[in-house]
């Protein structure tokens, strides 16, 4: 019975009163009075309403990477898929943006309804450790509309899967941000803040400090294994108070926040630099492999990787070629776009609503299951999570483990990792391997707590290329 009560409650905050009832009386041809509060059947057409739509709130996916949901790169509701967030000029971007610069950010997401919805959007300023600033407000960080909606959409043209794309370019006149540091892009329905969609991670940075890094290899018995990154931060244009607990750097693997090294303590400092050279100080990533590919941007014949492709008259449905684990196979230097994705048709004009959905069949042979952890498809395509949607099953009559993903048509890079048994860091190295080799892109994050301010500025930002030698 409790749980009833509980949604009752629930139902009630989410009505809006007086202005629910109005807006429902008003797409009812004679306004009947079913939707008089003190009326059982009001409660009656709530719940119907409402129960499923809760329901179908809640995401399938399991946030493995521990935290808050809310912060990080998350979808809660089925409908949504194909996210992109990206710098207008480079959809391989990280997503990030220098404060106070013309440039942009681009949104692009499929609904896959079918039919139009009022998304509205809102940053949420966030610490180094993206958990919410407390002790500032939105109207310290937005210039202009506190929350906008979404007026760029357009539906799907001649594809089997209907869907609704829209496409969302930001900071902009009107809603401008104002402070750097780490920012979660919140997008909900009908302009219920409770109704939450879907958020992205992205941030917004200042040139505070010059951040020059680079990749070496470790020595010892990591050396054909593993990458470390060092760098050397110059604050001759910026005074930091306190280098050793307000000063914190973030490494980034790809993109990748599930293994960032954060909070490592530089080994000098000097009046105009901050050096971070030290061996075996934690700076060390597993090399990984290179991303395997397959190519699915013209349905009209088989794709690099494609095993075959049979359409009915639902869906087009293609099997990858079998992808044998490699972690005791030679390096091999074949090219890869680090992990990443691109959505394009090459059978149609327009890619964001002529691409097709795709049923996409993966298979890994191997002789048993693991017992000790799961596999999953990894990589941009499932936001660098181990999600439950991604998650892999042993056939033991196929002799493998197989997974179905619906993808939107395009070139995908992926891999697989594995996830211990309540672990949070995701290992591609157990079935992919780990070369010091691999080409791997790295994202150096340098973030300051100035005295007398109360939230995090993100003031420096660098790219250091793999392998360095």
């Amino acid at each position: 019975m409790a749980i009833f009560v509980d949604i009752f409650q629930l139902i009630q905050s989410m009505c809006k009163g007086i202005e629910f009832i109005k807006n429902r009386e008003r797409r009812i041809e004679g306004g009947s009075n079913i939707f008089n509060p003190g009326n059982a059947a009001f409660y009656l057409l709530v719940f119907s309403i409402f129960i499923p739509a809760i329901v179908f709130a809640q995401s399938d996916e399991d946030y493995t990477s521990g935290g808050n949901p809310l912060y990080t790169d998350h979808i809660f509701r089925k409908n949504i898929k194909s996210i992109q967030l990206h710098q207008v000029s480079w959809k391989f971007s990280l997503p990030i943006i220098t404060l106070g610069s013309i440039k942009q950010l681009q949104l692009d997401f499929d609904d896959l309804d079918g039919d139009y919805k009022d998304y509205y959007y809102t940053f949420i300023h966030c610490d180094a450790d993206w958990k919410p600033s407390s002790d500032i407000t939105r109207y310290d960080y937005i210039q202009g509309y506190q929350q906008d909606y979404m007026t760029n959409y357009a539906y799907s043209f001649n594809t089997l899967q209907k869907y609704t794309h829209y496409r969302l370019l930001f900071p902009r006149n009107g809603m401008n941000i104002t402070l750097s540091g780490n920012y979660i892009l919140k997008v909900y329905l009908e302009n219920d803040p409770d109704s939450v969609a879907f958020t992205r991670r992205f941030m917004v940075y200042e040139n505070d400090v010059t951040i020059h890094g680079w990749e070496k290899q470790p020595i010892g018995s990591d050396m054909y294994t593993k990458q470390e990154i060092q760098y050397d931060i110059n604050t001759s244009r910026y005074t930091i108070a306190d280098p050793t607990d307000a000063f914190k750097t973030v490494i980034l693997q790809n993109g990748r926040w599930d293994n960032a090294i954060t909070n490592l303590q530089p080994e000098n400092i000097t009046d105009t630099s901050l050096q971070y050279f030290q061996e075996d100080a934690g700076n060390v990533f597993d090399g990984g492999n290179q991303f395997r590919h397959f190519d699915m941007t013209s349905l009209q014949y088989n794709g690099d990787n494609i095993a075959t492709q049979v359409r009915d008259s639902l869906y087009e449905d293609i099997q990858l070629k079998n992808d044998d684990p490699r972690p005791a196979a030679p390096y091999s230097a074949d090219p890869d776009i680090n992990g990443q994705f691109l959505i394009l048709t090459k059978d149609a004009d327009s890619t964001p609503i002529s691409a097709e959905y795709v049923v996409v069949h993966f298979f890994v042979p191997l002789d048993s299951e693991f017992t000790t952890g799961h596999l999953y498809v990894f990589g941009l395509l499932s936001d660098w999570q181990c999600r439950k949607s991604f998650e892999m099953h042993y056939d033991s009559d196929a002799g493998g483990y197989k997974a179905v993903l619906f993808l939107k048509q395009g070139y995908y890079d992926y891999e697989y990792a594995f996830l211990p048994k309540h672990g949070k860091v995701a290992e591609p190295g157990v079935i992919e391997g780990n070369h010091y080799e691999t080409e791997n892109r790295y994202y150096i994050l340098a973030y300051n707590r100035e005295v007398g301010l109360t939230y995090d500025k993100l003031v420096g930002f660098a790219t250091v290329h793999a392998p360095g030698n």
